[in-house]
């Protein structure tokens, strides 16, 4: 008898088992959004980086990601883990309402020979991205073969191919739409020659982006 009670007690959690399991079965067919991006990034000389400093002869495609469409059309974003040019896309992002305004933390990678980086973020708690673009913003810019360009006072402007963005609201929780310019990041890994004295490189480093679907 005790042998049949606790064999029934045994079994008797089986229900509430297989309802959390239908549960979570209709969880995963409602699964989370999966964050996109796009961007179009560049590093060096740029109209306020000395050519002198700068190590990279001309402007340099950096990270190309997504397709840029002309106008005020919204440009072709990838999705996390998704394979462009044979090569995995990683994107991770939050874009959240802080005060007045937003804070975002923004990366976006390629892998293979020609991949590379951009992470772009303000500082937590501060609201330092608004309706009217945003300033203090931290960014790098990294590629395993031309280097790691970082700037601590980057700005974003609400722009796309150098015009304002008019087409839609360029900034709201989970999404943003704009341009980054960081034109004196600095490689503090390598120097050049500067007036008989060593200083370290300092390139302009641009980007149009678009983030979507981000974490709040």
């Amino acid at each position: 008898m005790v042998l049949r009670i606790l064999r029934l007690a045994r079994y008797a959690g089986w229900p509430a088992l297989l309802g959390a399991c239908v549960s979570a079965s209709a969880c995963s067919n409602n699964p989370p959004p999966v964050a996109r991006a796009f961007i179009a990034a560049t590093v060096g000389v740029g109209a306020e980086s000395n050519s002198q400093v700068c190590n990279l002869g001309t402007v340099e495609t950096w990270l190309d990601v997504g397709t840029a469409v002309g106008g005020q059309d919204t440009p072709d974003t990838q999705a996390n883990n998704s394979n462009e040019s044979n090569a995995n896309v990683t994107v991770q992002c939050t874009v959240s309402a802080s005060g007045g305004g937003f804070d975002i933390d923004l990366v976006v990678s390629q892998g293979g020979i020609m991949g590379g980086s951009v992470t772009i973020t303000s500082p937590g708690g501060t609201g330092a991205v608004t309706m009217a673009g945003g300033s203090g913003i931290t960014a790098v810019f990294e590629n395993q073969t031309m280097g790691r360009y970082r700037e601590t006072d980057c700005t974003i402007a609400f722009t796309y191919q150098t015009k304002p963005i008019t087409s839609q609201t360029p900034i709201a929780a989970g999404r943003i739409w704009g341009h980054l310019s960081c034109p004196a990041a600095v490689d503090s890994e390598q120097t050049v020659m500067v007036d008989g004295g060593t200083q370290s490189v300092q390139c302009d480093a641009e980007a149009d982006f678009l983030f979507e679907q981000c974490a709040l």
